[in-house]
């Protein structure tokens, strides 16, 4: 029952539309927005990138996916990640900085018949584990060295901001982090949807003695039934341990429709400045 019950609320969020359509779905975004395709080899996986340089910048805007499709229906693991509406994409399109990097989970927007590390557990279980950490770091490593920036803005949206917070921690380059609808604790998550532990993966709040130093600022909707302000709570209670100011934390709740509908209309709002550690959480 505890995997019907998650399997049906991704499957409602997500759909099913076939590979082709969602490989096509976003190139058409990149491509009528000026962004090009990478393809980023790393140690485990082949990752997707879609970037865009306006003009050379010393700042990285790294944008990284959610979860993705990760059932193909309520009872049957998805063969493919690739998300149908990729959120993540459709924010970095929105952003306004000369220097864009946007990155794929692993084995997103991939034809998966020849890629042979690309398990189910990759998009379930172990969607945020240490080998699919790894590999988007080198990915961003891979990119950094290539474009020659030196700092990194941090962006990730919901199983994406996972991601991006440990990324946040566990590199020295990162000036600030900003995530959307983001699963920042994943045992709460797990505890408040009845689900089965993720087993095989890193949850942000091993790393709260270094993200409570971070400028981070994290939006969430009151209406999301997905992640709720119970997981975003939780997770700020695990920075509150190393200072109980929060003084470079940031939540900004708002009233999007959903989980994964209004946050362009949100982005586009906001004027994408390097954030700064404050005094207080606003509300």
């Amino acid at each position: 029952m505890q995997y019907i019950f998650i399997i049906a609320l991704l499957f409602s969020l997500f759909g099913c539309n076939s590979i082709q359509t969602r490989i096509e779905n976003a190139e058409s975004i990149s491509t009528q927005n000026n962004f090009h395709k990478k393809v980023i080899q790393t140690k485990l996986f082949k990752l997707i990138s879609y970037q865009k340089l306006s003009r050379t910048s010393e700042i990285a805007v790294v944008y990284i996916e959610g979860d993705g499709l990760a059932w193909k229906n309520k009872y049957k693991v998805s063969q493919n990640p690739t998300p149908n509406n990729p959120i993540a994409l459709e924010l970095a399109t929105l952003d306004s900085s000369p220097l864009i990097i946007y990155l794929a989970r692993p084995c997103q927007f991939i034809n998966l018949d020849n890629e042979v590390n690309c398990h189910h557990q990759y998009w379930t279980n172990k969607r945020a584990s240490q080998e699919v950490i790894d590999s988007i770091n080198s990915a961003i490593n891979k990119t950094k060295k290539e474009l020659n920036f030196s700092k990194i803005r941090l962006v990730g949206f919901s199983g994406g901001a996972t991601i991006a917070a440990i990324l946040a921690a566990m590199r020295s380059d990162v000036i600030d982090l900003r995530t959307v609808a983001g699963n920042l604790d994943i045992d709460k998550f797990v505890e408040t949807h009845n689900v089965t532990p993720l087993t095989g993966s890193v949850n942000p709040t091993t790393y709260s003695q270094k993200l409570v130093e971070i400028p981070q600022t994290h939006f969430i909707s009151e209406n999301d039934a997905v992640i709720s302000k119970t997981i975003t709570n939780s997770y700020l209670k695990s920075l509150e341990k190393f200072d109980d100011k929060l003084n470079c934390v940031k939540l900004i709740e708002l009233s999007t429709p959903e989980h994964t509908k209004g946050w362009a209309n949100v982005w586009k709002n906001q004027n994408h400045q390097i954030q700064k550690c404050s005094n207080s959480i606003n509300h």
